[in-house]
């Protein structure tokens, strides 16, 4: 009774890591046929060497060895090897291997003094097998510590690569030169793309919520790109700021290298290719091209803590990051971006009273120039940011919703957390409408809009960062020929995922 009590203790939390090892390779786009061959080695594996008999009445632990679990071994070394591995494991790797090779030195060194003091053949070959194994341990070893100075060696010269492409990027002719006449000025900072689950950015009423959401990522790979926008804006009086940071070079380039900071925990739950950029969308070199430089960034508004609006403060070290308390205690998932800002991090108090539909509010600045919403539900302690220009407002929606389209909660809405959350959320989206449908004079901009919304209207109107009225107004009619005043989506305005031409490709959105 004791020892079927002690094989199924062992019995649980061995399927708890098999189980969880099966969803870190679905997280790397492993194909699920394989996965399913592969998982039911590992149960074979484990259920043979508990209970043998299970097999047939042939089966012993030597043969479920020979038969499932050399498969099963090299299955996971080969998937561990395509889809997991990076460089920086390597010294790892081989300590490891020299350890092994140590201990199995041990114990044939003992094997072969106990078996007649070592003069019998077999406690000969023993000892032999102890020194050759003591030999393969040490030469493992050094080659470790070797290796460990050349990944160090090789990610310096990534680095001083990217550096590079970086210095010819802002060399690039057409840079601009930095316009000083008193006015505010917005620029919108496309910094890279990020890979998402077409449900997770529009699938929010299909299903697309809370943990079953998050399993659905696992097997719905049908995937689309959608832009990372930061926003500078330059101001006579409080100076360069931005709103978000985007995404930062190493994030994409040297994505398993960056999320590699807290034990590989986050590089094991992140897909290596969940970001693309190019050299010109360096946010560093977008800046340049614009006419500033990184360094005079003196305050960034953080709508809230995700990596995607988070990595860039890698680059502003100097700059006073202003965020929701509630976000930075309760949402920060990877506090690596934050290392060099963490010292530099402010907390509004949203004591300004009510502005417009929303009971609470900060005035940054104290002249009305600068407004703090709090809209919980995509983060704990997700914020707006409210801008006031020469020619109107501007409203930075973070990614409380991700596109214009979004606007109409009731039939377009991305992935939420589930339960409060999604409440919370849902009623940010209304407090938006709120404003938006109060002030025709505020327009909104979006950190992720991959509809023409952002790619040519505001594109074309904060080219030079001053937007006159007239172009404002056509913001504000293309959004109202999107939805109607009920906020509803018109005819010919409802996003459809279409499939990619080719199984490597990424899918697209059309708006129908």
């Amino acid at each position: 009774m004791l020892r079927s009590l002690g094989k199924i203790g062992l019995l649980v939390p061995a399927f708890a890591v098999g189980a969880a090892w099966l969803v870190v390779l679905r997280l790397k786009d492993v194909p699920v046929p394989l996965l399913v061959v592969y998982g039911l080695l590992l149960v074979g594996l484990v259920v043979g060497l508990l209970w043998p008999g299970v097999l047939g009445p042939l089966a012993t632990r030597r043969r479920v060895l020979a038969f499932i679990g050399v498969p099963a071994g090299l299955g996971t070394l080969g998937l561990y090897l395509g889809v997991v591995y990076y460089v920086t494991d390597l010294p790892v790797l081989l300590a490891l291997a020299a350890v092994a090779c140590l201990a199995w030195a041990a114990a044939a060194f003992l094997r072969g003094r106990l078996a007649e003091g070592g003069r019998s053949g077999r406690g000969a070959r023993s000892t032999r097998r102890a020194f050759l194994a003591g030999g393969a341990g040490l030469v493992l070893g050094v080659l470790s510590g070797l290796s460990a100075d050349r990944v160090e060696r090789q990610r310096r010269e990534m680095l001083a690569r990217g550096e590079q492409e970086r210095q010819a990027a802002v060399r690039t002719p057409g840079a601009r030169r930095r316009i000083v006449d008193g006015a505010v000025r917005v620029f919108p900072i496309h910094t890279g793309d990020t890979i998402v689950t077409y449900g997770q950015f529009y699938g929010g009423l299909d299903g697309w919520e809370g943990l079953n959401g998050y399993l659905r990522t696992l097997v719905d790979k049908a995937q689309i790109a959608v832009p990372v926008f930061a926003y500078l804006i330059d101001h006579p009086r409080h100076g360069l700021m931005l709103v978000d940071t985007g995404v930062n070079w190493e994030q994409a380039h040297d994505h398993d290298g960056y999320y590699n900071h807290n034990q590989m925990v986050s590089r094991l739950l992140t897909q290596r290719d969940e970001y693309q950029m190019t050299p010109e969308q360096d946010l560093r070199v977008r800046l340049a091209r614009l006419g500033y430089d990184a360094k005079e960034i003196t305050t960034v508004f953080l709508t809230h803590v995700h990596d995607d609006h988070a990595g860039g403060l890698r680059h502003l070290p100097q700059a006073t990051v202003v965020l929701d308390r509630r976000d930075w205690e309760h949402g920060t998932v990877y506090p690596y971006s934050f290392d060099l800002a963490k010292n530099n991090l402010s907390f509004p108090a949203f004591d300004s009273g009510a502005f417009g539909a929303f009971p609470d509010s900060q005035d940054h600045f104290g002249d009305g120039s600068l407004i703090l919403l709090p809209t919980p539900g995509h983060s704990p302690g997700h914020m707006c940011v409210l801008l006031r220009l020469d020619a109107g407002n501007v409203l930075f929606m973070g990614d409380t919703l991700y596109t214009l389209p979004h606007l109409a909660t009731d039939q377009v809405r991305q992935m939420t957390i589930g339960g409060a959350d999604t409440g919370r959320q849902i009623e940010a989206a209304r407090r938006i409408q709120t404003l938006l449908a109060s002030d025709p004079v505020t327009v909104p901009l979006f950190a992720h809009d991959n509809t023409r919304y952002q790619s040519d209207l505001v594109a074309s109107a904060f080219d030079h960062g001053r937007p006159s009225k007239e172009e404002l107004r056509e913001l504000r009619r293309h959004m109202e020929a999107v939805l109607t005043p009920d906020w509803r989506l018109r005819p010919g305005h409802t996003p459809h995922f279409v499939p990619p031409a080719s199984g490597m490709d990424l899918g697209r959105v059309e708006l129908r």
